[in-house]
Order: structure tokens, then C-alpha cells, then sequence
């Protein structure tokens, strides 16, 4: 057993480092993933509001130039401040957007990182743009000072307006043309990268495959295995025991064919009729070892030594009336020791046939008693022993089992439920799926992947839930109830009526729990109930565990005659089982047609 816990060792501390890698790879891969794509949305919102704040710049720049080409044309004071107006606005966002595009601006929601290709077109239409710029600030300014300032006097700037514009409009093109060809550049590299990160998650899903979840399996079904034979062995055991049981009454029969030779039946001493003592023999003296002072009656001796009165009165008539009397006596000598004598009292008679004395005539049995009691002993000692051997052994096997399923329950629960999460968050972070049919996949996929969680919960619950040695029995009884109820068509209800506050010992909670279970499943699989009642009361001495269905019932006493329940392998023989390891009594009370109770007292001290 030690070399093969040795050898299994390694195996799961190598599952546990995998198991470890696998979930560092899948979680590395789902935030470089997010944050990749995250980038990518600041940067796509980034750019569309430099595209389009570029092309406005072109729409603001051929503005100001059809201004101050009215502003030449127009006469009318009124107009002319009109156009003014619109002339001013048109520059200040023109310039404002110009500086972001360049420097960034937090109110506009731009960065102002450029590449270097459009920092040199900046650079390339920057003189342009500062002409453009000096042109029409000197116009408003005059302007604003006179609006009737003569057009000759702005002339020249409208003409300097006009002929940097062209350039200006050709050099924002190529911004505008250069930042979505970026843009596009940005798109095709998310896209390189996500195609990377899907490739490199289903490696890691084919890794835990091969790697993690067939050996995981492997190793699961071996202990299974371990498990069932496990259980066969206690079988073994437990008839074994019960055959110890039976030839327990045979041995105590052979006890009586112990070989002692016995002495010839010898005169031990004479009486009367009345039992006063007239002779005693050296054997009978040697023997209780009397001295000096010797008893005078045999029948009050005998009551001495702890015999009723009546029973020796019984005795002494039928002496009387000249019936003899013969019988095993167990006496104790002046020295204290145990003395078996068997006696035969022979009245005898006178010339006239009346009794007038009786003699004792005894053999010594004490060495028969004695290497009968020595022989009995032995074999009563021997047979316990071999008993107590079978229940430490069917102990250590339940407790095995229980050991087992939690660290079953653990490897599951925290190894491939982990795992099993990790990949349903890994398949929700896949979105570059295009086609309908594999999209349709996906979501089939996803699905299934939830119910294999839901089932490998399940299981883990049903093999050992967490809560039991977190909490206790009664929270794990309650949720119990709640899973069968939702997993089949049995209404379960659980009934707390204790108020414990304190926790019971582990084994009487794990035994507690697993013969709900097994009660449940029963019911499940034979009584045809559609509604069970699990119940948990006490009183000063005992804790009760009542497990009541309406189902269909059975003849139970048929059963007991035909031996069904001394057979291992059913459930009812494993309820009690089970009851008799935590010191607890199963009575099971069903009848055809009435449902089926089973009770179970475990005492509280």
C-alpha cells in the first residue's frame, strides 16, 4: 500500500503542475486578448475622430476662403458683418482643430499621436496653412475696426487666401488618405493577432486534452476501480464476520467435548437422614481442606454456600421417603477456591425399611469445569478478537471510501471544474467567428460546455459536498433535498427539528449523510414515490434520522425470511450497515401499498 501511495505521487503532483500551466496559458491568452481589444477600440475611436476632424479641416478651409471672397464682393454693412461673423467662427475651429490634429486635445478626444509619415505632411502644408491663417486674421481685424474699410486694402490677402488654398486642400488629402490606410493597417494586425490568440487557445485546449483531461480520467477511473474493489472486500469481510458469528455456537459445543479423565464416583462421608454429618472421608477432607471445625448438616452447608432453602428442603423429602438424588454442585473450600463436585445422595434403609442415613457419594469435576472454562475462554477470546479484527477492518475500509470520494470530489471539483471554467471564459472570448453555421456551433458548444460544469458539480456533490465538513449535516441535507428535487421527478422536502449547536463527530455526519443518500436512491429507483421526507430531531439521548416516502412498500418480512437482507450489495443492507458502524439502530417499517419509513437512532452521548 505504502509503494503504491509512492508511486501515485508523482502522478498527481505532475496532474497539479499541468493543471497549473494549463490555466496560467488560458488565462494569459484571454487578457492579452482583452486588452488587445480594448486597445484597439481606444484607437479605432481615436481614429475615426482624426478622419474626421481631418476632412472638416478641408470643409473649414474652403469656408474661410468663400468668406472672405464675399467679404470682397459685398457692399452692405449688414451682409458684411454676417459674413464676418461666420468668418471668425470658421477661422477659430480651423485653427483649434489644426493644433489638435498635431498636439492632441482632451476636449476633442484626440491623442495627437502621429506617425512620422503624417508629421511630415503637417510639415509639408504648414506654410500654407500659416499664410492662410495671417491672411485672415489681418482681414478681421480690419474689419472689425471698420467695416467699411475699403476692399483694396484686404485685397491682397484675399488673393493670398485663394492661391494657398489649393495647396492646403491637396496636403489634407493626403493626411486624411494617409490616416485610414493607417487605420486599415490597425484592422488587418487586430486581426493577425486574434487569429494568433484562437490558435494558440485551442493548442492550450488540445494540450489539457491529451495532457490534463485523458490522463485526469485515467486516473479517476483507476481509483474507481480501487473503489469497487475496495467494496468487494468489505463484502468479504462482512460475511466473513457473520460466519464467525455462526460458528461461534459450534465451538462452544466442541467446548463440551473437552477429554478430562474423571476419578471413580468415591464415598465422601455419611449422614443421616436429616443430613447431620456422622463420617467424612480424608479425600473429602483433603479436598475443601476442613480442620478442626467442620460442618455439622449437609443441607445447611449447602445453604452456606448460596443454595435456596427450598430447593435443598425439595431435597431432603424426597431423601426422606427413600428417593436418591443426584446433581452438579459448585462449592468454595476454607481456601477459597472453586470446587465442582457431582453427587449422588443414596438414602439407606434399617431392618424395619426406614431411611436412617444417607450417604454422599461424589466425584471430583473440578479439573473437567476448569479446562472447560480455560478452553472456553480461549476460543471466546480468540473469536472476539477476530471480530474486533473485522470491524477495525470494515472501519478503516468505510472511512478509505470516504477519504476516497473527497479527494475525488476535491480532484474534480477543483482540477476539471477549473479547468472546465477556464475553457467555457476562453470560448466566450472568441468572437471572430463569420458564419452562421459556425456561430451556431459556438453556441452549441458553449451550451454543452455549461452542462458538462453543471454535471461535474453534481457528481462532486453527490460523491462528497464541501459543505458537510464546512457546516455539518444539516445545511448538506437541506441543499440535498433541494438538488434531488431539481435533477428528478421526486419532490424531496427536508425537516429540521433540532437545535443543535454544536457539530457531530465526522464519521456520524458522513454515515448520516450516506444513508439519506442511499434511502433517496431507493426511493428514486424502486418505490415508484413521488414525494420524501427527510427528518432530523433528537431528545436527551438519541438523534433521529427519519427517511419517509409514499411509495409503493414492500413485504418485508418475506424478505427477511428468504435472507435478502444478510446479503451485501443492496441498499437496505447497507443502511444498516452502516447504522450498526456509528453505534446507531435501523428500523425499516413498510408495508405494500403504505411507503416505506426507515429510522435511524444514534445515541447522543
Amino acid at each position: 500500500m505504502d509503494n503504491q501511495t509512492l508511486t501515485e505521487k508523482p502522478t498527481f503532483e505532475k496532474l497539479g503542475r499541468y493543471y497549473l500551466l494549463a490555466l496560467c496559458a488560458i488565462a494569459a491568452s484571454i487578457i492579452i486578448s482583452q486588452v488587445l481589444i480594448q486597445k484597439f477600440i481606444r484607437e479605432q475611436e481615436n481614429d475615426s475622430l482624426v478622419v474626421n476632424l481631418s476632412g472638416r479641416q478641408r470643409m473649414l478651409s474652403q469656408k474661410i476662403s468663400k468668406s472672405v471672397l464675399l467679404l470682397g464682393e459685398t457692399s452692405v454693412p449688414a451682409d458684411k458683418k454676417e459674413v464676418l461673423g461666420e468668418l471668425e467662427l470658421s477661422l477659430q475651429e480651423w485653427l483649434k482643430a489644426h493644433e489638435a490634429l498635431q498636439s492632441g486635445d482632451d476636449s476633442l478626444g484626440i491623442t495627437g499621436k502621429n506617425s512620422e509619415t503624417i508629421e511630415a505632411l503637417f510639415t509639408q502644408i504648414e506654410p500654407n496653412h500659416r499664410i492662410i491663417a495671417s491672411a485672415a486674421s489681418r482681414i478681421l481685424h480690419l474689419l472689425k475696426q471698420d467695416i467699411q474699410t475699403p476692399t483694396d486694402r484686404i485685397h491682397d490677402d484675399i488673393l493670398s487666401i485663394i492661391r494657398h488654398e489649393p495647396g492646403f486642400l491637396e496636403g489634407m488629402d493626403r493626411i486624411v488618405f494617409q490616416y485610414d490606410r493607417e487605420a486599415k493597417t490597425k484592422v488587418t494586425n487586430l486581426g493577425n493577432i486574434s487569429l494568433f490568440l484562437m490558435v494558440l487557445s485551442l493548442g492550450v485546449i488540445l494540450f489539457e486534452l491529451f495532457f490534463v483531461f485523458i490522463p485526469s480520467a485515467r486516473t479517476i477511473r483507476q481509483t474507481f476501480v480501487k473503489l469497487v474493489q475496495s467494496q468487494k472486500k468489505s463484502k468479504k469481510m462482512t460475511l466473513e464476520l457473520s460466519a464467525l458469528y455462526s460458528s461461534l455456537e459450534q465451538a462452544y459445543q466442541d467446548l463440551l467435548e473437552v477429554d478430562v479423565t474423571l476419578e471413580d464416583f468415591t464415598l465422601y462421608a455419611r449422614c443421616t437422614a436429616d443430613g447431620d454429618f456422622k463420617q467424612f472421608s480424608d479425600q473429602f477432607v483433603s479436598l475443601m481442606e476442613f480442620e478442626e471445625r467442620r460442618p455439622e448438616n449437609l443441607f445447611q452447608w449447602l445453604q452456606e454456600q448460596g443454595y435456596d432453602g427450598k430447593y435443598l428442603q425439595n431435597i431432603r423429602e424426597m431423601i426422606r421417603i427413600g428417593n436418591p438424588w443426584n446433581g452438579e454442585i459448585k462449592l468454595v473450600n476454607l481456601a477459597g477456591d472453586f470446587v465442582w463436585l457431582k453427587v449422588n445422595l443414596i438414602p439407606t434403609h434399617n431392618e424395619l425399611e426406614q431411611v436412617d442415613s444417607m450417604l454422599l457419594v461424589c466425584t471430583d469435576e473440578t479439573e473437567k469445569k476448569e479446562a472447560e472454562a480455560i478452553s472456553q475462554e480461549i476460543n471466546k477470546e480468540r473469536i472476539e478478537k477476530k471480530v474486533k479484527e473485522q470491524q477495525f477492518r470494515s472501519a478503516l475500509i468505510l472511512e478509505g471510501q470516504e477519504e476516497e470520494r473527497k479527494r475525488i470530489s476535491r480532484d474534480m471539483h477543483d482540477g476539471i471544474g477549473q479547468l472546465l471554467s477556464a475553457m467555457k471564459f476562453n470560448l466566450e472570448g472568441i468572437h471572430s467567428v463569420n458564419s452562421g453555421f459556425e456561430k451556431e456551433k459556438l453556441k452549441t458548444t458553449k451550451d454543452l460546455l455549461k452542462n458538462v460544469i453543471r454535471e461535474v458539480r453534481r457528481i462532486s456533490f453527490n460523491l462528497t459536498p464541501s459543505a458537510l465538513s464546512d457546516y455539518g449535516i444539516v445545511p448538506v441535507l437541506n441543499k440535498f433535498a433541494r438538488e434531488i428535487s431539481k435533477i428528478s421527478d421526486l419532490q424531496v422536502t427536508f425537516e429540521n427539528k433540532t437545535g443543535f449547536l454544536s457539530r457531530l463527530e465526522g464519521k456520524v455526519e458522513n454515515n448520516l449523510y450516506r444513508i439519506s443518500q442511499e434511502a433517496v436512491n431507493n426511493a428514486i429507483k424502486y418505490s415508484k414515490a413521488t414525494e420524501v421526507t427527510i427528518t432530523l430531531s433528537h431528545n436527551s439521548q438519541f438523534l433521529n434520522l427519519e427517511i419517509a416516502d409514499n411509495g409503493q412498500g414492500f413485504d418485508i418480512q418475506k424478505l427477511e425470511e428468504t435472507g435478502y437482507f444478510s446479503a451485501s450489495g443492496h441498499g437496505l443492507f447497507n443502511i444498516r450497515e452502516r447504522a450498526n458502524f456509528i453505534n446507531g439502530q435501523c428500523e425499516i417499517l413498510t408495508e405494500k401499498g403504505k411507503g416505506t419509513t426507515i429510522s435511524i437512532n444514534v445515541p447522543l452521548d
